[in-house]
């Protein structure tokens, strides 16, 4: 009887160490995952290029700037609408990046979540989805949207462009209308 009781401890002290070191496994690897910095891809700190290149593209191409890793489109923001950026309570996280010249947008439509496409001829950004359309600086102008397009906060350091994906800023309320811009040619989505 003492062998049987004996062996039966043995082995649920077994079955608990083993359990209890699956779950503390498993617990090490999530933390892990949870804890990692995101440097380098979406959910962290991304180096998109130099600026005078990443500007040359823009202007050359007539449109932004798609960077897969953060999602997002890279656009020119207008110094000559600055100021009426600095008046809309929105863009006080993303002013530092508007203020070198520069906008990241999210690629999410702010309505149901499709990836928003550039139109060349009207050089506003349209959803195919259902129709939402926003300014080149990601301003909601049209559709069923409940806002602008989210953005990222930009900096630059030392020349280098430097897209931070671990913020999500939400978009400027409908309305908002800092740059004046109509579209300059025919829609692409209906």
């Amino acid at each position: 009887m003492w062998r049987t009781f004996s062996r039966r401890i043995l082995l649920r002290g077994a079955l608990r160490s083993g359990l209890r070191g699956g779950v503390g496994i498993t617990i090490a690897w999530f933390a892990a995952a949870c804890g990692s910095s995101g440097a380098g891809g979406f959910g962290g700190v991304i180096g998109v290029g130099r600026l005078q290149d990443l500007l040359g593209q823009v202007d050359t191409e007539r449109q932004p700037a798609y960077v897969p890793e953060a999602r997002a489109y890279v656009n020119r923001y207008p110094a000559s609408a600055l100021p009426a950026a600095r008046s809309t309570a929105s863009y006080r996280q993303v002013l530092p990046g508007m203020e070198e010249g520069l906008v990241a947008l999210y690629q999410k439509c702010t309505h149901l979540g499709c990836r928003v496409p550039w139109c060349t001829s009207s050089q506003w950004f349209e959803c195919p989805c259902h129709g939402s359309k926003y300014n080149r600086v990601g301003e909601q102008r049209h559709g069923p949207a409940p806002r602008g397009l989210d953005r990222f906060p930009v900096r630059i350091d030392n020349g280098e462009v430097v897209i931070d994906t671990r913020h999500v800023v939400v978009g400027p309320p409908i309305g908002t209308d800092t740059t004046g811009q109509s579209p300059e040619g025919p829609f692409c989505a209906g």
